[in-house]
């Protein structure tokens, strides 16, 4: 019987790998989209190389190696990940057929990636995320020639416990990458022979992209326990309704706002974990109902110590004139009176206890703070010398400490107090 060779397609002779495509002008280039699973990436992009040195033709900054890892990490760890699309640049290699249809000024079909295009295409922009796809893939490999090797030397003990846990690690792994192996990633290909267009492609990119705010992310990101309980803490309370400014990370001195989201994250950081931050294992622990009641805890403290919040609340106080007359309108001193509260609270102290000694430290809290050495808060070297005076202490994280440490001994009741009106 011989073999009818005429409806085999034998892919290894075939110097392209062919999926399908659109074709389309964008700028005046030839565009071509698609989409690769991880595998098919790592195969086609050449993994970007973090020690090769810049040149006058790089289209590239310099690669951030931690930034690349962290992304491997993510899409190894979280079935949810999301990437937006890698932009692609090349000289014109690629074998396109049209389908027969009218499909405007977009074209369906399917394009020819030829086997060696390693060598052709580079990345205009993406690096990090393309690194990250290398090294995730590294990884799972790495981890499943170790969970074959630890099976082997179970199978070769006789364990029976062992060999089950070694077969449930090698399929979790197997898993892992058989659905990087089917799951896509978007990827648009532009035509361009020259390295300098592909600089300036790069910089209108970065130019015109409108970068995510530590306010929005804190706010959007629902998988951390921070900001769970600060979308609570937003809709909660009194102090913060309609005060807070959900976009923007910076508070100007004539904001109608109190705080910026990320001030208030800040916050329910430094009343859950201090002057510390908040790993994968703690991460694990906290519970965002009880970062909300701590925050709800502290809110009534201030409340009762300073009356201007509830001036600010009745609407008689704005914003604005709050942080030119006290120093609890700035962000970075409510921060620090949250720190001394965590500690306090720490150290066993009751809400009540802080409350009473927070009214004890109001008379102290007028804003500006002038340059005199005398003066108990320009003295801790916090507040810039400033002849007008300055209305916040600096936000640096050592400074944040010692802001921390400070407020807490005035508390204590450690504080000769001495300010300067003038």
């Amino acid at each position: 019987m011989s073999l009818d060779l005429s409806n085999i397609h034998t892919t290894g002779y075939d110097p392209y790998e062919r999926f399908f495509a659109t074709r389309f002008k964008q700028g005046g280039r030839t565009v071509y989209s698609l989409d690769w699973s991880v595998a098919e990436l790592v195969a086609f992009l050449p993994k970007p190389d973090p020690d090769k040195p810049l040149d006058a033709d790089s289209t590239q900054r310099r690669i951030v190696v931690p930034h690349a890892t962290g992304f491997a990490d993510y899409v190894i760890n979280d079935s949810e990940w999301v990437s937006p699309a890698l932009l692609l640049r090349a000289p014109d290699i690629f074998q396109f057929e049209a389908a027969k249809a009218n499909t405007g000024s977009t074209q369906l079909g399917t394009l020819g990636v030829p086997k060696h295009a390693k060598a052709d295409i580079s990345i205009v922009d993406g690096q990090h995320r393309t690194l990250g796809f290398h090294i995730a893939w590294e990884k799972i490999a790495t981890y499943i020639e170790k969970a074959r090797a630890d099976l082997a030397r179970a199978k070769d003990e006789g364990d029976p416990l062992r060999i089950r846990n070694c077969e449930a690690a090698l399929q979790k792994w197997v898993d892992r990458r058989d659905r990087l192996a089917r799951e896509r990633v978007s990827v648009q290909i532009m035509v361009i022979e020259n390295p300098s267009a592909a600089r300036r492609i790069f910089v209108d990119i970065n130019d015109n992209a409108k970068g995510i705010s530590g306010s929005v992310r804190g706010r959007f990101d629902d998988r951390k326990v921070l900001s769970r309980a600060l979308n609570t803490v937003l809709h909660d309370s009194d102090l913060l309704d309609d005060r807070v400014d959900l976009e923007s990370d910076r508070i100007s001195a004539n904001s109608e706002f109190l705080l910026g989201a990320k001030h208030v994250a800040d916050i329910l950081r430094a009343l859950t974990v201090g002057s510390g931050r908040i790993g994968k294992r703690l991460e694990a622990e906290l519970d965002d109902r009880e970062i909300v009641k701590k925050f709800a805890e502290f809110e009534t403290g201030l409340i009762d110590a300073f009356p201007q919040f509830e001036e600010l609340m009745d609407g008689d106080l704005a914003a604005n004139e709050l942080r030119r007359s006290s120093l609890i309108g700035s962000n970075v001193m409510l921060r620090g009176f949250a720190l001394a509260w965590h500690n306090l609270r720490q150290a066993g102290w009751t809400s009540e206890q802080i409350t009473a000694a927070m009214k004890k430290m109001a008379p102290h809290m007028d804003a500006p703070v002038f340059p005199d050495p005398e003066d108990s808060w320009f003295a801790t070297g916090l507040f810039p010398a400033n002849e007008k005076g300055s209305l916040s202490p600096t936000s640096r994280a050592q400074d944040f400490r010692k802001l921390g440490d400070f407020i807490q001994e005035a508390l204590e009741g450690k504080v000769a107090w001495k300010r300067t009106r003038s």
